[in-house]
C-alpha cells in the first residue's frame, strides 16, 4: 500500500512552518501547495492522504475545491486551519469531506490526533472508492443486452420470463448470462447480486446511457 500523504496547502508559507515541522516530526508525508489550484491541477485521487487547508483568507476557494475534486469521484477527507468561517461555510465544508476546523494557536495534540484520524477514514473511504470503480469497470464492460439482461435479473426475473420478454430464444439468455458471469469476474448471480445489490443506479444508469 503507498504511503499515506498529508497535502498542506497554504495561503502563506512564511506562516506554515511550524505545522509544516510538527506534521513532519510526527512521521507524516507532507506535500506542499500554495494554492487550492495547484493541488487540483495535480491531483490522484489514487494517492491515500488528506488535505490540512489553511484558507482563513479565501475558505471558500477550499471548499469550491473539495466540490470539485468529488466530481472527479472522489475527495479526500479535510481538515481547515485558522480564521473565523461562517456558519454557512462550515456547513457546506462539512458536506463537501472536512473533518475538522482548528483556530490557531492550535492544540497540537489534538491537531496531530485528527490528522491521523483523517488519514484513516480516507483509507475506509477510499477501499469502497477503489470497489465501486472495480464494479463500475465490470458493469462498463457489458453489452447493452447484458446489462439489459442484468437489471430484469436483478428484478428476479428468470430465463424464460426473460425471453419471452425479449423475444429472444431461452438458449440466446443463457448465453448471455454466461457472458454477464464472465464480465462481471463471479462464478454465480448471487455474487453479482451482492456486488451490485446497493449499486443498482450504476447499473441503471449505464443501461440508460445505452439506450
Amino acid at each position: 500500500m503507498k504511503e499515506s500523504t498529508v497535502f498542506l496547502i497554504e495561503e502563506s508559507s512564511s506562516r506554515w512552518d511550524s505545522v509544516s515541522s510538527l506534521l513532519r516530526s510526527n512521521d507524516f508525508a507532507v506535500t506542499t501547495f500554495n494554492h487550492p489550484s495547484q493541488f487540483y491541477e495535480s491531483y490522484n485521487p489514487r494517492i491515500p492522504g488528506c488535505m490540512v487547508m489553511d484558507l482563513s483568507i479565501s475558505l471558500v476557494a477550499g471548499i469550491t475545491l473539495a466540490e470539485q475534486i468529488s466530481e472527479k469521484g472522489y475527495c479526500p477527507p479535510y481538515i481547515i486551519v485558522g480564521g473565523e468561517p461562517r456558519t454557512c461555510d462550515l456547513s457546506r465544508a462539512m458536506r463537501s469531506g472536512a473533518q475538522d476546523f482548528f483556530e490557531k494557536p492550535l492544540d497540537c495534540s489534538l491537531f496531530i490526533t485528527r490528522v491521523r484520524a483523517a488519514l484513516q477514514h480516507d483509507d475506509e473511504l477510499r477501499q469502497q472508492w477503489l470497489a465501486d470503480q472495480s464494479i463500475s469497470k465490470r458493469i462498463d464492460s457489458l453489452s447493452p443486452r447484458e446489462r439489459e439482461i442484468l437489471n430484469l435479473v436483478m428484478d428476479g426475473r428468470l430465463s424464460k420470463q426473460i425471453a419471452s420478454q425479449l423475444d429472444i430464444s431461452i438458449k440466446t439468455v443463457e448465453a448471455h448470462r454466461a457472458n454477464i458471469l464472465r464480465k462481471m469476474h463471479v462464478d454465480s448471480f448471487i455474487q453479482v447480486v451482492c456486488l451490485i445489490a446497493n449499486k443498482r443506479e450504476l447499473l441503471d444508469t449505464r443501461s440508460s446511457s445505452a439506450a
